[in-house]
């Protein structure tokens, strides 16, 4: 029997939403039919609320899915669960700060080339690679059409060597007991404000890969639903127009604890699993971070 289309999404929406989802604000990507403006909806039939869908008119309806652009029930890509991408063929190197502690010797991170879930997100976001319907190169099947020149992430939403190397929270590295151990040792700069979150944190998440855990794109980013205000972007004179919380893990209405409120105070609530700012004489505050 054949899996339908309909059928995957329903199975992928049910495992992806969870508990996170309660009192979420942005929508989902099979709300109201699949059309609305959530950006990792590539459908044709989305093509009016997003930068990026596909071309209508595929022999087999694949333009009109919403999963099938990163997933697929069978014969898929070993790189992730029922994954249907084709790898990035891109280098991007390692974030390069001189200061960044898990870089320094005596600090036991593994850190490289981008790996795990982060590599699977990479696969549409790297910016570079030559193809220009890189969002089309589904791992089963033939390539799915995209308009021209909307069928490859640019502007903010593209991550390439250069964004990975200086402008970019460093990803892909090993972040456990003994690497917050050996950073809160560091005798050159103050550490003291690190933590690991709970392994039992419904919202910020580090990914079990290779019998450690990881600090991924996916700790702080839900791919499938903005859980914060999904219309909340900086203020002017800064990054004006470019959303706070892009896909945040956590938002408006999931918990009475900081960061229940709005995207500015969601965001710090989720960089403060690690950095706990308030250490540093810093008050939780209505600041988007950031800061100008």
């Amino acid at each position: 029997m054949r899996c339908k289309p309909l059928m995957l999404v329903v199975l992928l929406f049910v495992s992806a939403a969870g508990a996170g989802s309660v009192g979420a604000v942005g929508p989902k990507l099979g709300d109201n039919n699949g059309l609305n403006t959530n950006k990792h909806n590539l459908s044709s039939r989305n093509a009016a609320n997003v930068t990026y869908a596909a071309s209508p008119g595929d022999a087999l309806g694949r333009d009109t899915q919403i999963c099938i652009f990163c997933h697929t029930p069978h014969n898929a890509s070993p790189q992730g669960a029922l994954w249907n991408r084709k790898d990035t063929t891109s280098t991007f190197g390692i974030y390069t700060s001189s200061t960044l502690v898990i870089r320094r010797a005596g600090v036991p991170s593994s850190y490289g080339e981008p790996n795990g879930s982060s590599r699977l997100c990479l696969s549409c976001h790297d910016g570079i690679t030559a193809d220009l319907n890189v969002l089309g190169n589904v791992y089963v099947g033939a390539q799915i059409a995209f308009p021209a020149g909307k069928g490859k992430i640019s502007g903010v939403a593209a991550f390439d060597a250069n964004k990975v190397k200086y402008g970019h929270h460093p990803i892909s590295f090993v972040y456990d007991a003994s690497v917050l151990a050996a950073i809160q040792s560091d005798p050159l700069k103050n550490t003291q404000g690190y933590q690991l979150p709970s392994d039992t944190d419904p919202y910020v998440k580090l990914q079990k890969l290779q019998n450690k855990k990881w600090m991924q794109c996916t700790t702080c980013h839900d791919p499938h639903q903005n859980q914060t205000d999904d219309t909340a972007t900086y203020p002017s004179g800064y990054a004006q127009g470019r959303k706070i919380a892009p896909f945040w893990v956590y938002g408006n209405g999931n918990s009475s604890d900081v960061g229940a409120g709005n995207a500015s105070t969601a965001h710090d609530f989720v960089c403060q699993k690690c950095h706990n700012l308030t250490r540093y004489g810093f008050s939780n505050n209505s600041t988007a971070w950031p800061w100008p």
